[in-house]
């Protein structure tokens, strides 16, 4: 009764009873083997082609079933068919037939409805919140007790008696898609005689590892219909919820289906015109040590163990390895929220139904670069909303926004992992006291949490009355975490499908997952690539992309300086960095070009033609249109994970990024306790606290002329700017970065501060001690107070600041700071006057 394989009939005929039939005779015949079930969906059509097809002797997986009523036509479906067959004189004995019970869909699709309700403060508050998240298992223990009902009838014992088998009972969709819940949640509570299990190998690994085989399909069925009587006095109507789980079901069929068809068609056109490979690599003298590298980490099955989330790949010790085992979450994170697609769908239809206009994002390093990089690449559909994610302190921007946006048809998503980020529960606390001024106590009307389960945020949604609180998956790291709520939740408000998003992320996935070797498996080849180039000296890993995907550069940024950035190791992004000649460079740089498969920059394949030519390492990686940011951010993911298997490093971990929030909380100590922060008030001793660029000129153009001097050609210059982020500035810091890199022959890098203290700030403590950091301060014309804290934005935004110098001095980081005044713009075009003069060697 085992070994079976399914293969589906065309979804797209799901309520057609001819064209099932007709496919599904074709491919019975086609494949001509015993131990073949041909999927059929169990929509209304569905049930006259299973009794007919179980007629023919066609083995049949009756898919997409929700509902009990629908449960018992199947089962009325199959055993007519048995009856049929016999009526014409055939064998029954070698007809075989599962009825596939879909769950975690229906928590799912329920759970939501049974918060509402709970919200709401009625009389069935209680109730709901007592069967929140019990209703899919009480469902499937009723489906059982049906089975058991319906095969120990007289009317199968009759069919029993001439051989035939029992319709078994199979529990699909039993990955756990709310991370609030036991990981093996729909594994355990349903293990019974006659059952099957399908499991996806992250829930197979779960189980090996903390499962207790027990057959506990029995317990607790009397609660079980008393969960679902509980759930019809409360107003959710199941036969409803299951109809609607059919039609989207029908949906998730199609589109996977559709796009199977798509890729072979893709790949036969590859293989006739010998087209190369989406990733290009151009690798000079260091292809045979990447070669070899790679022979060795498939030697030791990297790929298989890093799916199997085997923590030795990257340590040996046992507190590191638990830290690592629950940063993992991210390599099904794609799958698990493709069946959350249909929540946010609705959660975004539910906020435009109120007449919102905006919407602003409240976060800081991994819980908002994922939500800029999908503002700045797509356009919002015709009904989306506008976005801005703010993740500055800087009072100028959060003065500009409150004056931009209309407060009251707002929607502000507080978004952090922990809970406690300061800079979101700052931004939180000015914009609820902002819309409390217009709204009232209805102001958490106006607010979503993205945050882990548990965490303090948790609470405070909950008593603020917050719309929604959207629990993320505990085991995913901030910057891990662009494919779960933190970047699908303001991405699926601005109307970007993400389920083709999440589609092109597991499509990378699965090629990764393979047993394919070299440039088969793009996800591992690629990490391997840089984590060898970074250890042959090729540490400096810069990003060229055209212009309406260049965002992601961003995103690659802290996800790679973060990740590796550590035990004087690691690989340094660079991006938005001119393309310059191969003179312009030392020879410490990789080059990786995103290419639109739509565009062609002749210029730039120029460029990176001459550079290859030039022995600079050079990768090219084609996206056919902007949905492929969903497959670069799973490819770069899975990458990054391996090159931190190269390098020997934790790529999961970020100490030095908790060293400046502590140096922080230190100096706002100091300022609650009626202290004032150590600004300087005059030019000083750049080794003190800093110079005012008010000093005199000559003084001043002295510092930074020997603080330049002392460069190498290895080593990187980091513009760390505390100020307020537009147009204008953006062109006055590249100026200054596009002077030091054509001067100096050096890497550079700009970061606004405090963004980068949660990104490539882990690289410049913990990476190699090869960077010039030139940290700049200034634009505070106006401060903002802080609700409920005891410190306004631009003393938060100081005290950062000087937390970051505090820890870079600590490290024996090269390091000056400039205060630019109020008038930013004035400040930087002295500043680039001073750049540009001779620096003493």
């Amino acid at each position: 009764q085992d070994g079976f394989v399914s293969l589906e009939v065309n979804p797209h005929l799901a309520r057609d009873v001819d064209g099932t039939l007709k496919e599904a005779r074709e491919l019975w015949k086609a494949l001509d083997r015993p131990n073949v079930f041909i999927k059929v969906p169990a929509t209304k059509e569905g049930l006259t082609c299973i009794r007919r097809l179980i007629a023919e002797g066609i083995n049949v997986n009756v898919t997409l079933l929700f509902g009990l009523d629908r449960y018992r036509e199947v089962v009325e479906a199959y055993l007519s068919g048995l009856e049929d067959r016999l009526k014409k004189g055939q064998a029954i004995d070698q007809v075989f037939s599962v009825a596939s019970f879909f769950l975690s869909r229906i928590d799912v699709m329920v759970d939501p409805q049974l918060e509402q309700v709970r919200d709401a403060g009625g009389e069935h508050t209680a109730m709901a919140a007592e069967i929140h998240g019990e209703i899919a298992i009480a469902s499937a223990r009723i489906a059982y007790q049906i089975y058991k009902e319906l095969f120990s009838s007289g009317r199968f014992r009759k069919l029993e008696e001439m051989g035939a088998r029992r319709q078994r009972v199979l529990w699909a969709s039993t990955s756990t898609k709310n991370p609030d819940y036991s990981d093996i949640k729909y594994v355990e509570a349903l293990i019974g005689e006659n059952t099957i299990n399908t499991l996806p190998l992250e829930t197979i690994n779960a189980y090996r590892d903390h499962g207790h085989p027990e057959a506990r399909l029995e317990n607790d069925v009397d609660r079980s219909y008393k969960i679902m009587e509980k759930l019809q006095t409360v107003g959710i109507d199941i036969d409803r919820v299951t109809a609607e789980l059919v039609e989207e079901g029908i949906g998730k069929f199609n589109k996977p289906y559709d796009e199977t068809l798509e890729s072979l068609a893709r790949k036969m056109k590859v293989s006739v015109n010998q087209q190369v490979d989406s990733q290009r690599v151009r690798l000079g003298d260091f292809k045979r040590t990447v070669d070899d590298r790679m022979k060795k980490l498939e030697d030791a099955s990297l790929s298989e163990r890093l799916w199997k989330k085997d923590t030795t790949i990257w340590s040996d010790n046992d507190s590191t390895r638990s830290q690592i085992a629950n940063s993992l979450g991210w390599l099904h994170v794609a799958e698990k929220m493709l069946s959350n697609v249909p929540e946010l769908r609705r959660f975004a239809s539910e906020i435009r139904s109120e007449d919102f206009r905006h919407v602003v994002h409240l976060g800081m390093g991994g819980s908002s670069l994922a939500p800029i990089v999908f503002q700045r690449t797509f356009p919002r559909s015709k009904d989306g909303f506008p976005l801005t994610v703010l993740d500055t302190t800087h009072p100028r921007t959060i003065q500009e926004l409150s004056r931009r946006i209309p407060i009251e048809d707002t929607l502000f998503i507080a978004a952090s992992k922990s809970g406690g980020t300061a800079e979101t529960l700052c931004y939180m606390e000015y914009f609820y006291e902002e819309v409390r001024r217009v709204r009232g106590e209805r102001a958490g009307r106006n607010f979503v949490a993205i945050t882990d389960p548990g965490s303090p945020l948790v609470e405070v949604a909950h008593k603020r009355g917050f719309r929604k609180t959207f629990l993320n998956f505990a085991d995913i790291g901030g910057r891990y975490s662009a494919l779960s709520y933190f970047g699908l939740v303001p991405a699926t408000l601005m109307g970007i499908d993400i389920e083709e998003l999440l589609e092109r992320a597991v499509r990378m996935a699965h090629s990764s997952q393979s047993r394919a070797k070299g440039a088969a498996n793009p996800s591992i080849e690629l990490g391997v690539m840089i984590g060898e180039l970074a250890n042959q000296g090729r540490d400096k890993l810069t990003f060229i992309a055209s212009d309406t995907i260049a965002s992601i550069g961003m995103w690659l940024e802290q996800l790679l300086a973060e990740s590796t950035g550590k035990n004087g190791r690691g690989i340094l992004p660079v991006a938005d960095e001119p393309l310059g000649d191969p003179s312009d460079y030392g020879k410490d740089r990789v080059f990786v070009y995103f290419e639109l498969q739509d565009k062609k920059y002749d210029e730039t394949l120029g460029k990176l033609d001459r550079l290859a030519d030039a022995g600079h390492p050079v990768i090219t990686i084609r996206l056919e249109d902007k949905y492929d940011l969903g497959q670069e951010m799973m490819r770069w993911e899975l990458a990054t994970a391996t090159a931190g298997a190269v390098l020997g490093i934790n790529p999961f971990d970020q100490p030095n990024v908790q060293e400046s929030k502590d140096n922080t909380g230190k100096l706002l100590q100091v300022v609650r306790t009626g202290g004032s922060l150590p600004l300087p008030q005059a030019a000083v001793d750049p080794d003190d606290l800093g110079i005012l660029l008010e000093a005199d000129q000559e003084d001043l153009q002295e510092h930074v002329s020997e603080f330049l001097s002392d460069t190498n050609n290895r080593d990187y210059v980091a513009i760390l700017a505390y100020v307020p982020e537009d147009d204008e500035t953006n062109r006055a810091l590249e100026e200054m970065r596009f002077d030091l890199r054509n001067r100096l022959r050096v890497a550079t890098t700009i970061g606004y501060g405090p963004r980068f203290l949660h990104s490539t700030g882990q690289f410049h403590k913990g990476g190699p001690n090869t960077g010039l950091f030139i940290q700049l301060v200034g634009g505070v014309e106006k401060d903002l107070d802080i609700p409920n804290r005891k410190f306004s934005f631009a003393t938060l935004l100081y005290a950062q600041a000087l937390g970051d110098l505090t820890a870079l001095r600590r490290h024996n980081r090269r390091v000056i700071r400039i205060d630019l005044g109020k008038n930013v713009l004035s400040g930087l075009k002295r500043m680039n006057e001073f750049m540009r003069q001779p620096v003493h060697q």
